[in-house]
């Protein structure tokens, strides 16, 4: 019954959330790669989890097929809009000041309501055996999409052009933003849904090199990212040429796969270690 339940209010979020989309438009503030690019993360995540994990994990989803992908780990741009998530806005992207390239918490996130530090929060919550179904779907739910976030490098990137979406560029003849570019027009070049993603990234996926998850690792990817926005992504000029599309869909391309093998490595960590 609880399952059937969660099953609805997640229709009836989507519904909101595709009418939203018809009645106001794409927000300028666009959700870093796109569903396709989550649920292609989610996708390929799953398959590098540990079959114990993948039992424990399909308790809290029901079956680990692309269907509970698409809503997992797309929920948390659905939700943003709504007066009682409105507050998760900042857990999207991680700010670092131009000239620093490392992340401090203390000096970029003191609040802990940033991208960093919800991946933290996230995972303990998926860990913890005591609380409910939902809270831990949900918890699972943020983990999916975040770690997606965070390594779109524009989601670690500066607070003065708000991670790009103020970086005017021209593709294909027409005005756009980098964010946007990024997270649409570059993946959507290489493929056109979630399916054909997953099977593009699945090709040339790599497992991650440790077994155990910290917390610490989480910052280290922060500084990973910021380090890519900060001297491969944006262009020399306005003008988005074949060049650019070449070298920054290799960067793409590898940030996505190295999402769901990170994204794999918390999961498989936090369900392996609960208690």
């Amino acid at each position: 019954m609880e399952q059937i339940t969660l099953k609805l209010q997640l229709g009836r979020l989507a519904i909101t959330f595709v009418a939203s989309l018809v009645l106001y438009g794409y927000s300028s503030e666009a959700p870093a790669w796109g569903s396709e690019g989550h649920t292609a993360i989610g996708m390929l995540a799953i398959e590098q989890l540990t079959p114990d994990v993948r039992q424990e994990l399909e308790r809290l989803t029901g079956p680990l097929d692309e269907q509970a992908m698409m809503e997992a780990c797309n929920w948390p741009d659905q939700i943003r809009e709504t007066d009682e998530w409105a507050w998760t806005a900042p857990r999207h992207y991680i700010n670092i000041p131009r000239g620093e390239s490392v992340y401090l918490q203390s000096r970029d996130c003191p609040d802990q309501v940033c991208n960093t530090e919800a991946i933290k929060i996230s995972a303990t919550q998926l860990a913890n055996r005591q609380a409910g179904k939902q809270e831990r779907w949900q918890a699972f739910a943020w983990l999916c999409h975040l770690v997606g976030d965070l390594h779109q490098p524009l989601h670690a990137g500066f607070a003065d052009d708000r991670g790009g979406n103020k970086f005017v560029v021209i593709f294909n003849g027409e005005d756009t933003n980098l964010h946007t570019f990024w997270d649409h027009e570059l993946p959507g070049l290489h493929a056109e849904d979630g399916q054909s993603l997953f099977q593009l990234l699945k090709k040339s996926s790599v497992s991650p090199v440790t077994t155990h998850w910290s917390p610490a690792m989480v910052d280290r990817w922060t500084s990973e990212s910021h380090a890519l926005a900060e001297q491969k992504i944006y262009p020399a000029s306005m003008q988005i040429d074949g060049v650019y599309v070449q070298e920054n869909w290799k960067i793409a391309r590898q940030q996505l796969g190295t999402a769901a093998s990170r994204l794999a490595l918390i999961i498989n960590s936090a369900l392996q270690d609960s208690d």
